[in-house]
């Protein structure tokens, strides 16, 4: 594979420029003594921190879609979520996804290289999985992961789940299920979609379709992980247990290089299956709402453009001078009320709040498993075999440095 040229490295390179004096004043530091970090400190320490708000830092495949930088990035993920990192560790990793000077420019140039077959689809994997197992924001997750919705291979299937699989942060939940109907279908997608159908919709159909996909098809870990979270929803006996299982045996392959990715997911993982009766019973109000309310959203919408005939009694078919809020949406704007609003609207407040706080949460560890998966599989295609590590990252994996 050729190594493209990396356009903003023809001439000074953006994290080259000096830290500002006041930042380094602050600070008690000189400008010589603020370095550019290529690889974070397993503790981070002042220069390096104020490094970071300086932007002097190279992002993630900043030097190019090569095999060095995919090295790079795991290596990163192994310091800042190691035994000796601090507890902002994730945060400086996330801070290196991206560079204010550059924007996303790094992952299109790499994206484009993976289109080209300039570079492996792994490449894609690895900054998809980086920020996943990070337990990075929707929009930061999805803004690297919509470069390669066009790539090859694992990268664009990871790509459009990093993509679809979203909603808690901004509430965009009916959003991002339509986005994930209109991706080509796959196991992992149609497992996706059906934990939208029973979780957030809670139509029965998407339980249904979670217990064949288990029994029958061939889903990844995290996709079986996600079908379980499901189940756990309805009250399936021992479920919490095999969620916790599911997630520690997907983990392990890359605990050993990164220690503090089990710890990364614990409270969301803890959170989401420590009660499994109440989250089962605020389900099933939430259920009996939106049957209401759906119905009273399709009888306001059916009397509104009900068609008049001029021989027939026209008050009995007109809507009253107080219809609902729901039904005033359904007047003034049809498509609004189609077969998605009336599926997903939820008049008990308290209920659907509770059953959205559990699903953010799984949400949430299922792009850290995912991201898990990612980065096991970089770490077994990446590892040095006629040669032992050279490159300081590669002795941060493989050479038995402690991270």
């Amino acid at each position: 594979m050729t190594q493209r040229p990396v356009p903003w490295l023809d001439g000074k390179a953006p994290w080259d420029e000096p830290a500002p004096e006041a930042l380094c004043a602050e600070a008690g530091l000189v400008r010589g003594d603020v370095p550019v970090v290529r690889l974070l400190s397993a503790p981070s320490n002042i220069p390096e921190l104020v490094a970071l708000r300086a932007e002097r830092f190279v992002p993630l495949f900043g030097e190019g879609p090569s095999r060095d930088e995919a090295v790079r990035a795991v290596a990163n993920l192994a310091l800042a979520l190691g035994e000796r990192a601090d507890v902002r560790g994730g945060d400086h990793a996330l801070s290196l996804s991206t560079h204010k000077a550059l924007g996303s420019r790094p992952i299109e140039h790499l994206a484009a290289a993976v289109r080209a077959g300039d570079a492996p689809a792994l490449y894609g994997e690895i900054a998809i999985g980086y920020v996943g197992i990070l337990g990075a924001s929707d929009t930061l997750r999805e803004s690297v992961a919509r470069h390669f919705l066009d790539a090859r291979d694992g990268a664009q299937r990871e790509a459009r789940l990093a993509t679809t699989v979203g909603g808690g942060d901004y509430a965009s939940w009916r959003e991002h299920y339509e986005a994930l109907c209109a991706m080509p279908s796959d196991p992992s997608t149609r497992v996706a979609r059906s934990w939208f159908d029973w979780v957030l919709a809670r139509r029965f159909s998407g339980l249904d379709h979670l217990r064949a996909a288990i029994e029958s098809e061939a889903l990844d870990p995290a996709s079986v992980w996600l079908a379980e979270s499901a189940l756990f929803v309805q009250g399936e006996d021992h479920s919490r247990d095999r969620l916790v299982a599911l997630a520690e045996s997907m983990m392990a392959p890359v605990a050993r290089f990164v220690p503090r990715v089990i710890s990364g997911c614990a409270r969301d993982l803890v959170e989401g299956v420590r009660t499994p009766v109440s989250l089962r019973w605020k389900h099933l109000r939430a259920a009996a709402s939106k049957d209401h309310a759906a119905a009273a959203i399709r009888h306001w919408l059916a009397a509104a453009t009900a068609q008049l005939d001029d021989d027939e009694d026209h008050t009995a078919g007109t809507l009253g001078p107080e219809p609902t809020r729901a039904g005033r949406t359904a007047i003034e704007a049809r498509t609004a009320a189609g077969e998605f609003l009336l599926d997903w609207f939820v008049g008990d407040r308290d209920a659907r709040e509770d059953v959205d706080a559990y699903a953010r949460r799984i949400v949430r560890v299922y792009h850290r498993l995912r991201g898990a998966q990612m980065v096991a599989r970089a770490l077994e295609e990446l590892a040095p075999s006629q040669r032992g590590p050279e490159t300081a990252a590669e002795r941060v994996l493989w050479a038995g440095t402690k991270a």
